[in-house]
């Protein structure tokens, strides 16, 4: 587990800014050591400008400072999974996660699969061009 590509589902997710613990999905990026990885975590807000709205992939818009991954609820992402309705990756939430933090979250780790490989391709394409997006996590993408 906690392979670049691995689509899991936290049962909570405990936030490291404290915020009350849910179920959260969880996406692998990549990895900066042996001990931490760099993940973000998919929401189904929708903070993208409405007349700039997709349906699936992305959304950059450099003038406005917007940068989003759009996954359609049509699409199969994982050989048995799509999201349930449309979901977003920001590239401002991308970050970083010990092992340790998350194997001693208290929680129930559901592996859903990995990323078909063009989708997981595109995601990491467009969070390359993510104004807010550390320069470390660019360069590792």
């Amino acid at each position: 587990m906690y392979e670049a590509g691995d689509l899991l589902k936290f049962s909570p997710f405990e936030f490291k800014n404290g915020n009350k613990p849910k179920p959260k999905y969880f996406i692998v990026l990549g990895h900066i050591d042996e001990k931490v990885m760099m993940a973000c975590l998919p929401t189904s807000k929708d903070h993208v400008p409405t007349d700039a709205a997709v349906e699936r992939g992305c959304v950059d818009l450099k003038e406005r400072g917007v940068n989003a991954f759009v996954f359609s609820p049509s699409d199969k992402i994982t050989s048995t999974f799509s999201f349930p309705r449309p979901t977003f990756v920001y590239g401002e939430q991308v970050d970083e996660y010990e092992h340790k933090y998350l194997d001693e979250m208290n929680s129930i780790i559901e592996h859903l699969g990995q990323i078909d490989a063009q989708t997981f391709q595109q995601l990491k394409d467009c969070l390359k061009k993510a104004p807010l997006l550390r320069r470390k996590y660019r360069k590792l993408l």
